[in-house]
């Protein structure tokens, strides 16, 4: 059966499972948790704290009289956006507001957005009067019906002043030459939905949680009640647009993957007040007189009516409109599940633990997680709303979670995936839609870290989710490994203190205490070794302690969801850097998905890659062809033909350690395939130096490339360099640190470039831009297939290079036959004398030049071996210091043999 039939067949079977039978009780907030939060608040000043301020978040609404609360909620009829403008400036300003820049206080200044430069509201007309003009009998909002004589700028009342009409947004937007401003289609989304309407159910919900009194109960539930009246004829697709009516997309009052989360949210308020609205009768009068008032359906006139009307028209509608909840997986799965379990746990369990085996099958796939790219982004944002799904459902049973790791043990892999990728401790490869240039990540990312409640951005108010240091407290009970212990330490700055952020802890005081005994056994920080991850088709090599740790990654498939083309592509963190960055989430902020610059991300020539013949990558994976994880010396060599079509295109990486605190990278990029090969390489913020070169004004790449400024040398001689001086952008140095990142290529027959390449600095709020050094080195053939071996010897280092002189050496076969280029022989001299010598065979050699096996260095016969990957380093006498090997086979140095067993040897031959 087709994934999609399964995936088909699980919704059916969620909408078809539901039972129309009343609920009795609050499921998520039974009792039992309900009293364990008020003990807390009692005995804690941390836990008093947080109870304060959920009270305090609540107060505006508790202000507000219950017609006007009524009232907050608006209809369908009026048009949304999910942008003021997305790559747009501020009419009054000029300045750039582009995306997510615009802001909204309801409360304070409703039916307006601010510019974040100037501080000017929009629109400059009273919409809310106009708003009211036009209700009709069932307190909907019809155009036809709003009074036009409202539509002015009320700071410029006079219709001969020329700002008259400056500003003014009669709901379709204020239009000013080509720019169309939607303030108003804007402020319902963000303003009046998500902070008057969902932040009142939010904070008066979470209220009566930590209360216990009714009165909270009765506000949430007019604003439920009313929000149910209206909410099955919201339908984003036809009513609102994205990126200013250039795309759509499904949903109820906001856009998919935000009605998804909305509608879990409705689901878990009613939950929390559920049994508050019981005995509520004057709750019961007034939506009644509501009821009759506006003619609605429902006649109200009991508990029931009001529980039915929520349940029906929100809860149920959503099961039954799949798609206007369809969100990136498992987000949807997780609000099907919490919707049939609000309306009928415990009688649906077992429908709800065959979706969740279901959905944890798939979202555990690929190396414990669904294989989705963004690391920090979407892959992350899968694994978080099954921590939040978990733990919610734990509430319920406090086994749920050891149930579920015994049902699905990937689940221990699923919550590793972002231990063992986390490099250095502060950042993570930025693969596919994630993160921003160079930029530090300095928590666990597998869980959404908070308080045990999470002020929601540009919202009111509170969120009273569940702790996550308490589930990742629970994980390391369940299986034993210390690092999620240690996570939740860092995570809340090194610490036990407040922990563990939950108002429904067992027993706190415990919990600090067991947190502390961890710590003191097994230190603060994980620790963490190389580890490839072919299922999700990333490889770590580490090496190095505290201040000295290193990271060099490969990433070796391209595209997918939310992935770019980027197969072979490298990255290194070393010296409190991200030293090689991966531009990271694309700048929609610039004209969106499809604008030059967003696509100039997702692009291959944009990444530490080869591109051949100009063309971006296609769809495929690569696989590994060789692991070595020594002390000293960590190689891996992974192949992706499939992506580009040739007969050959695998990457040879190696890290190689000098001392403690110095290391370099080896590397060798074998291409087969095209006529055109270009490898581009770059490094972060700063100025370039380049030696051995005579560089001279060139054409740009082209290619729908965002790279100006090239100067090239047509014929550069193997052993040329570029010298980055790193600026220190985001401050993360000390002041005196003097980073460098040194790149030195062997390649033959090639031409080298420098160039600029643009990115965009910070998030997609931002209109922050630059233009940073970039190095091309490029193959050109008349004829295919053209085979290239790309050499590189890249050195991190502070002040001063630890490196003498790299140069390549000649490679022969036993009866002195030469062998070609893609059987590559480097020494790098050290500055101390010390000399390393790496061989690297091609092993593919998919042109057959020459057997793959028995290698003999030209320049010092006393050197055979048959590896396909070696590294000798002689001390300053000459004598062997260190060998590395790849498995099951040998390197001879003058008279000794040394034999690979797959790790690193030193001085143990036979």
């Amino acid at each position: 059966m087709s994934k999609r039939k399964i995936l088909f067949a699980v919704v059916m079977c969620v909408v078809g499972c539901v039972s129309a039978q009343a609920k009795e009780a609050g499921v998520f907030y039974p009792k039992s948790v309900i009293e364990k939060a008020r003990a807390n608040t009692a005995k804690y000043p941390w836990a008093a704290e947080q109870k304060r301020l959920i009270i305090e978040a609540a107060g505006p609404w508790m202000k507000l009289s219950d017609d006007q609360l009524w009232g907050l909620m608006y209809g369908p009829t009026l048009h949304r956006a999910w942008h003021v403008l997305s790559d747009g400036n501020c009419p009054s300003c000029k300045k750039p507001v582009p995306m997510y820049g615009w802001s909204a206080d309801a409360l304070k200044h409703p039916w307006k957005m601010q510019c974040p430069q100037c501080k000017e509201y929009f629109p400059k007309n009273d919409f809310g009067a106009y708003y009211r003009s036009g209700l009709d009998s069932h307190g909907i909002f019809d155009a036809s019906r709003g009074d036009k004589a409202l539509l002015f700028n009320t700071d410029h009342p006079d219709p001969k002043d020329p700002l008259h009409t400056f500003g003014v947004d009669d709901g379709a937007g204020y239009v000013e030459g080509d720019k169309r401003w939607q303030f108003i289609s804007a402020y319902l989304i963000y303003g009046q939905w998500k902070q008057a309407v969902l932040g009142g159910i939010r904070n008066l919900s979470t209220a009566y949680a930590v209360t216990g009194d009714a009165k909270y109960a009765h506000k949430a539930a007019i604003l439920l009640d009313r929000v149910a009246d209206v909410y099955p004829d919201f339908d984003y697709m036809t009513q609102a647009d994205l990126y200013d009516g250039r795309n759509h997309g499904n949903g109820y009052v906001s856009v998919w993957h935000d009605a998804c989360e909305e509608t879990r949210e409705l689901a878990m308020g009613y939950d929390m007040v559920f049994d508050g609205m019981k005995d509520d009768r004057k709750l019961v009068e007034f939506l009644a007189a509501k009821s009759k008032q506006y003619g609605l359906q429902n006649a109200k006139s009991s508990i029931a009516d009001i529980r039915a009307n929520v349940e029906d028209r929100i809860l149920r509608d959503a099961l039954n409109n799949t798609p206007k909840i369809s969100s990136n997986f498992p987000r949807t799965q997780a609000t099907q599940m919490v919707v049939k379990a609000v309306l009928d746990w415990p009688n649906n369990r077992e429908d709800v633990m065959t979706q969740l085996d279901w959905t944890l099958g798939e979202a555990t796939k690929a190396d414990g997680v669904t294989g989705e790219k963004g690391m920090t982004g979407y892959t992350a944002y899968v694994i978080r709303g099954v921590a939040m799904l978990l733990a919610q459902f734990s509430r319920v049973e406090p086994d749920f979670l050891k149930e579920a790791l015994k049902r699905q043990p990937r689940l221990h892999d699923m919550y590793r995936f972002h231990m063992d990728t986390w490099c250095i401790g502060e950042y993570y490869p930025n693969i596919g839609d994630s993160g921003w240039f160079g930029t530090k990540t300095t928590v666990y990312a597998g869980v959404e870290w908070g308080k045990g409640y999470s002020q929601q951005p540009n919202t009111y108010g509170f969120s009273l989710t569940p702790s996550m240091y308490t589930f990742a407290w629970n994980l390391y009970k369940l299986t034993g490994d210390t690092a999620f212990a240690q996570a939740l330490y860092g995570a809340n700055g090194n610490t036990t203190d407040n922990l563990p952020y939950d108002l429904f802890a067992d027993d706190p005081a415990a919990f600090q205490r067991d947190v502390r005994s961890v710590v003191k056994r097994v230190g603060p920080t994980p620790k963490l070794n190389s580890v490839n991850k072919q299922q999700w088709h990333l490889a770590i090599l580490r090496s190095g302690e505290a201040e000295y740790e290193r990271a060099l990654w490969l990433d070796y498939d391209a595209w997918g969801s939310h992935g770019h083309a980027d197969c072979m592509q490298i990255g290194l963190f070393s010296n409190g850097l991200d030293i090689m960055p991966d531009f990271g989430y694309a700048p929609v902020q610039f004209g969106g998905w499809g604008s030059p610059k967003a696509v100039w991300y997702t692009k291959t020539a944009s990444h530490n890659t080869v591109v051949v013949d100009g063309q971006d990558q296609g769809n495929g994976a690569g696989e590994t062809k060789l692991w070595t994880d020594g002390k000293m010396f960590k190689a891996v060599r992974t192949s992706g033909t499939a992506t580009m079509g040739g007969q050959q295109f695998d990457r040879t990486v190696a890290s190689v350690d000098i001392s403690d605190k110095d290391f370099y990278v080896f590397d060798v990029f074998r291409v087969v395939g095209g006529k055109d090969h270009a490898k581009f390489t770059g490094s972060s913020f700063g100025a370039v130096t380049a030696q051995g070169l005579n560089l001279q004004a060139a054409p740009d790449y082209g290619f729908g490339t965002e790279m100006r400024s090239f100067k090239s040398d047509s014929a550069a001689k193997p052993g040329w360099s570029v010298d980055w001086k790193i600026e220190d952008r985001f401050k993360y140095l000390k002041p005196d640190a003097d980073v460098h990142f040194k790149y030195t290529d062997l390649t033959s027959g090639a031409q080298a470039s420098i160039a600029e390449a643009w990115i965009a600095i910070g998030a997609y709020n931002s209109t922050d831009q630059a233009w940073i050094p970039r190095i091309m080195t490029r193959r050109q053939s008349d004829t295919a297939p053209l085979a290239s071996t790309f050499v590189a010897v890249m050195e991190p280092y502070e002040k001063i290079s630890s490196i003498a002189e790299i140069r390549r050496l000649t490679l022969e076969t036993p009866d002195g036959q030469a062998y070609g280029d893609s059987f590559v022989a480097v020494e790098i001299t050290l500055k101390d004398g010390r000399r390393d010598i790496i061989i690297s065979a091609d092993a593919e050699n998919p042109l057959g030049l020459k057997p793959a096996r028995g290698i003999i260095l030209q320049k010092d016969r006393n050197l055979k071996t048959d590896a396909e990957l070696c590294m000798v380093r002689l001390s300053r006498d000459g004598k062997v210091e260190h060998v590395s090997l790849s498995n099951g086979t040998f390197v001879t140095v003058g008279d000794r043999t040394y034999k690979g067993d797959g790790a690193d040897s030193s001085l143990s031959g036979g």
